[in-house]
């Protein structure tokens, strides 16, 4: 590893963990953070400007919530930044009302023209002065968070993003009339909601289901896909540049081809490159496969084949449905539907782990597949 002359480094940043745009982990909030998203920055703008739900989707670590967040602070108009995921109940697999009304709660309480929101809340008799504690009934909550959309919607031009939004499918509030409401009748405001289980983001809104409360809304999507090899390489030249550190193309050559384009994994890559040199890639896939384990643990349990089916599509590396079926049958010593096969397949792909390519399915996450091979 050596320095590139000219280029400002300081040995600093692996002492406090603070490193320069491209590889810090945290959601980027600056338009010239970002990296060769242009197109989807643009898209997103012209979006806040004429829609009134925008749906960001893409796998999880691929930079949805950065794109969101660096666009609207461009713009300069206030926004409201609600994490769903925050709010939901591991134990009860549920997002109790409390949570959300709380997560909503602290955002609101962000936003630079607060008191003018504050203002407006109190003619209609909610006060956000104090964080709930206590357990609210539902129907409280989503009759507060009715006047919350009412008051932001006083402001003029306001963006609500809903992060993570799949989540809201195990909301005790019951959400779907309300922000069908919301798109009717609230012309200000405009929904924004990223997911990263988008099959499931699809069933929250009802795009195939007419009974929904939201069926038929029409809505902007915007699709956030892994960097191709050229562009994987080209992010971590700049990440590299910025510490002013050269690196052998061989190193990032295997990076690129093992961490396949997704940007959270590239980054990790980057940071621990400065202590682990070459050493870094298997780093980020042992600490990634430790990172997506939990995620992976809480969703392969709502299935009883679910497991199976991720070890045999990952095993394959690419899989049709028959090898996939007869991979399963063999780990369990039986049969198994194949309508039941079907049916989980098909749920995993909603939850964004596997990924139908033309008729091969495949692990959608290369460290996701290497932690199921792995055991964990």
């Amino acid at each position: 590893m050596t320095r590139l002359v000219g280029l400002k480094y300081h040995p600093c940043y692996l002492v406090s963990g603070v490193l320069p745009t491209l590889f810090s982990v945290e959601p980027k909030e600056s338009l010239q953070d970002l990296f060769d998203r242009e197109d989807e920055v643009r898209k997103l703008r012209e979006g806040l400007s004429r829609e009134r739900l925008i749906l960001v989707l893409g796998l999880r670590r691929i930079g949805k919530s950065s794109l969101v967040l660096a666009t609207l602070s461009s713009t300069g108009h206030p926004f409201v930044y609600v994490d769903v995921r925050r709010a939901y109940d591991e134990v009860s697999r549920r997002v109790p009302a409390e949570r959300l009304y709380e997560e909503l709660r602290s955002s609101l309480l962000r936003l630079s023209v607060r008191e003018r929101v504050l203002e407006a809340l109190r003619r209609m008799g909610v006060s956000l002065e104090y964080p709930v504690k206590v357990r609210v009934p539902a129907e409280e909550v989503r009759d507060n968070i009715a006047k919350a959309f009412d008051a932001l919607n006083e402001l003029g031009r306001v963006a609500v993003v809903l992060d993570e939004a799949q989540y809201l499918r195990y909301s005790t509030v019951g959400l779907r009339p309300l922000l069908a409401h919301v798109y009717d009748r609230l012309r200000n405001v405009t929904l924004i909601m990223t997911g990263s289980e988008v099959g499931l983001l699809h069933d929250f809104i009802g795009v195939d289901d007419p009974s929904s409360p939201l069926y038929g809304r029409y809505g902007l999507t915007i699709e956030l896909r892994p960097f191709d090899e050229e562009r994987s390489r080209q992010f971590l030249r700049r990440g590299f540049e910025e510490l002013g550190v050269k690196v052998d193309e061989r190193v990032i050559g295997r990076a690129v081809e093992e961490l396949d384009g997704v940007v959270g994994w590239l980054v990790y890559f980057g940071r621990l490159y400065l202590e682990k040199g070459a050493d870094a890639i298997d780093e980020v896939k042992e600490m990634g496969a430790k990172l997506v384990k939990k995620e992976l643990e809480e969703a392969l349990s709502r299935g009883p084949y679910y497991a199976h089916i991720m070890r045999a599509v990952a095993t394959l590396g690419r899989a049709r449905w028959r090898n996939v079926v007869d991979y399963v049958m063999a780990q369990l010593g039986r049969k198994v539907t194949n309508a039941t096969i079907a049916r989980d397949l098909r749920n995993l792909v909603k939850m964004g782990f596997i990924e139908k390519v033309n008729d091969e399915y495949r692990v959608a996450d290369p460290i996701v597949r290497y932690a199921v091979l792995k055991g964990l």
